[in-house]
């Protein structure tokens, strides 16, 4: 066989006729959002007839303003610690998908899975994300994120990555819908998304403005969208695969010494389940960073229990000097564990530490390296089966435990323009 270098007659396809444009949606319920005052953003996506919109090409953008008259602001991780909630609406009204709590999702991922060269460059330049590897002690002074002055403004340009719907593998055949799809966010108090000089600034508040979602919009020709609406019309609606988290949060008490906290997952097919901890107090505590401030709460041993199974068979085992099997764990649930391409911000002493980066979890998954198959993970949809975290560790403060359950999920664009999601 002839090497590549001379094997001429292989050519690549021809694309269908296609026009890209660069559209901004803006929020249909005012012009600025506080955390305090409106502050709920509705942004519908109101294209054209006949259009597509490739989302992995899209993101939010906003203004940010630091509404203090005496001291600066830092962001927890990026310009997403000010999202709480992100929220996608059918066109009937109905919840396509809702994740919780969002910003703590964004500061775990953006810590575990995002190089310190890609943060210093273009996370710090489009999302105003701190530039080191995160500190033991959560402080303003050890915040590497950029300072927003008293009174000051800067812009953010977010990518909505863990958004099932906003980072699908195909467009979305938007413009073949009977109305819009909505992007609902709830903005998260000032005290809990941004980390102040002090305990006590002068009216802590943020305001946002110039809120858009840009998107860049396809548009075929019209042979193409009548074979397309033929084809739909043939058979019921398209499929799109994706994947979503959900959140589930129990509270774990001053000096708990097991863990026992259900879970009340009910997907058909979950890839992954990560635990992050939080000292209850810091979330609301001005001058730290509260998201990101993640509590290893002297944590020995865990599994996951399902109905009367155990995942994995041995319980997953750490300590403050050792908890390479928990990391090693961790990474399998990303699906990536002997990938050496993949970045992260979280050392050893950061990991080990009581109060840093510390997460764990589980890879559920069958065929978890294998990404041309879907619904491969396990199903606790069908059969109603309890999910349950269970383990040792030593409280050393009240406190929240986020678990997010990653699974698949599928979008089907019906023949009379509605969205449906399972998961």
């Amino acid at each position: 066989m002839n090497p590549s270098g001379v094997q001429y007659s292989v050519v690549l396809n021809r694309a269908t006729p296609a026009v890209k444009q660069t559209r901004k949606f803006s929020a249909n319920n005012g012009a600025t959002f506080t955390d305090s005052t409106n502050n709920i953003i509705r942004i519908p996506l109101a294209v054209g007839s006949f259009q597509f919109v490739d989302t992995r090409a899209s993101y939010l953008s906003f203004t940010i303003k630091n509404n203090s008259s005496d001291k600066d602001a830092k962001f927890d991780t990026n310009g997403n610690c000010v999202i709480q909630r992100l929220r996608i609406e059918s066109p009937d009204g109905s919840t396509l998908e809702d994740i919780t709590d969002w910003n703590v999702l964004n500061a775990f991922l953006h810590d575990y899975t995002q190089g310190l060269d890609n943060a210093a460059s273009i996370g710090n330049m489009i999302e105003g994300q701190g530039t080191a590897v995160p500190n033991t002690t959560k402080s303003y002074a050890n915040n590497s994120c950029t300072a927003i002055g008293e009174g000051a403004s800067i812009n953010c340009c977010l990518p909505l990555a863990p958004c099932g719907v906003l980072n699908a593998n195909r467009y979305l055949p938007l413009g073949f819908l009977r109305s819009n799809l909505v992007i609902d966010i709830h903005l998260a108090p000032a005290a809990t998304c941004l980390n102040w000089e002090t305990a006590s600034p002068t009216a802590p508040g943020y305001t946002l403005s110039n809120v858009n979602y840009v998107a860049d919009i396809i548009s075929f020709s019209s042979q193409f969208n009548q074979n397309y609406e033929q084809m739909i019309s043939n058979i019921g609606g398209v499929q799109i695969s994706t994947q979503t988290y959900s959140n589930y949060i129990t509270n774990i008490a001053n000096a708990q010494s097991a863990l026992a906290e259900l879970i009340p997952a009910r997907q058909k097919s979950i890839k992954s389940i990560f635990f992050i901890m939080r000292h209850t107090a810091d979330i609301s505590t001005k001058n730290i960073d509260s998201l990101s401030a993640r509590q290893r709460n002297a944590l020995t041993a865990f599994q996951i229990k399902v109905g009367g199974a155990l995942f994995p068979a041995q319980e997953v085992q750490g300590s403050s000097t050792n908890s390479s099997e928990m990391g090693a764990e961790l990474y399998k649930a990303f699906a990536r564990l002997a990938d050496t391409s993949l970045g992260g911000k979280i050392t050893r002493a950061n990991y080990l530490s009581a109060e840093g980066g510390f997460a764990f979890g589980l890879d559920l998954e069958a065929f978890a390296n294998d990404s041309s198959v879907i619904e491969s993970g396990l199903n606790v949809g069908s059969q109603g089966l309890p999910v349950e975290l269970i383990g040792n560790l030593t409280a050393d403060a009240a406190s929240q435990l986020n678990s997010y359950v990653l699974s698949d999920m599928i979008l089907t664009f019906t023949s009379d323009g509605g969205v449906l999601s399972s998961m």
